[in-house]
């Protein structure tokens, strides 16, 4: 069996275990569940995508005996595919016009380029949107927000019995909006997060396929506008369960521009003195804001759509070395 196998049979024995880890009843463990698709991703990005089906259906496999059906689905579709999906779009090349880092392709004109992050991106945020609409649907008898109170009160009534049913119908009440678009869109970024810390590792361990990226250059394709566009008309102007079900996809389609308004942030704090101590206490604000992260949001939909970076005065020459931001942030 080649190096390439048994690493990637490794990988998957690493991410079934971080899965299955909060099974093991210690507290950290719990953790480890976020980074589970972090190995598929490591052997995927350095050794192709062979070596992402293997870890996969490893994981799969070893899940299956000791995890259950349901952990299967849940590994299945939430990690082991979504991880699957951006490694093949990651490495796949595309023929496009002459531009910086392209390689050149024999006996052409043409050049060939790295897929753009931006497509990945919108791929798996597609992806997410899919699993929000399956689970309308599986929701359906009952409507999607009925289906969430019903859950949310038995989760409520099992990790706090002891309180009085008005407080936890409030509680409920509270969560009920948008709890599915919640749920996804915190999935949606952990799996970014696991694919861009496996590609920052395996650069520094110059064990990359794919060259460095540069996210602070993020752009997505434009025909990502148009989900969010009818997602949010959807929310607008709907009723029912067709307004909670299109609030709920508007915030996850929301998720890439999310994303290009930090690279819109990264572009301004580089070209200041202080870079390092505004970008951490802009990740200060957004992770105790949601009001912040959506005008995050807003800034990467006006950048999409009008352009911000390309109005954004020259950094000046004086201004590097600390205050520089390596491309792969």
């Amino acid at each position: 069996m080649s190096k390439e196998a048994l690493t990637a049979i490794a990988a998957g024995l690493a991410s079934a275990f971080a899965a299955m880890a909060f099974m093991s009843g210690v507290a950290f463990a719990l953790g480890l569940v976020y980074f589970a698709p972090l190995p598929i991703f490591m052997v995927g990005l350095a050794y192709g995508n062979r070596a992402a089906i293997i870890a996969a259906l490893t994981g799969t496999l070893v899940i299956s005996i000791f995890g259950g059906m349901v952990m299967v689905v849940v590994f299945a579709f939430l990690q082991a595919t979504p991880a699957w999906m951006i490694v093949q779009l990651a490495l796949m090349m595309r023929k496009s016009p002459s531009s910086e880092g392209s390689l050149a392709l024999l006996g052409s004109k043409t050049m060939a380029e790295w897929m753009p992050p931006g497509v990945v991106l919108s791929a798996i945020a597609i992806f997410a949107a899919i699993l929000l609409l399956g689970s309308a649907i599986l929701a359906r008898e009952s409507g999607l927000s009925s289906f969430v109170s019903l859950h949310l009160d038995q989760i409520f009534m099992s990790i706090a019995p002891r309180v009085d049913t008005i407080k936890r119908e409030q509680m409920t009440q509270v969560l009920i909006p948008l709890f599915p678009g919640t749920v996804v869109t915190s999935w949606l970024i952990m799996i970014t997060i696991n694919s861009v810390a496996a590609q920052s590792l395996l650069v520094r361990l110059s064990q990359n396929k794919r060259p460095r990226i540069k996210y602070i250059e993020l752009n997505l394709p434009n025909w990502l506008s148009w989900p969010l566009v009818s997602a949010a008309f959807l929310a607008l102007l709907g009723s029912g369960e067709w307004k909670y079900f299109g609030q709920n996809l508007t915030m996850v389609l929301a998720i890439p521009y999310f994303f290009v308004g930090l690279a819109v942030v990264h572009s301004i704090a580089r070209r200041v003195t202080a870079t390092m101590p505004i970008l951490i206490t802009f990740y200060l604000i957004i992770v105790f804001s949601i009001w912040a992260a959506l005008i995050v949001a807003g800034i990467g939909i006006i950048e999409q759509w009008f352009g911000v970076r390309s109005h954004l005065p020259r950094k000046a020459s004086g201004n590097r070395g600390a205050n520089d931001i390596e491309d792969e942030r």
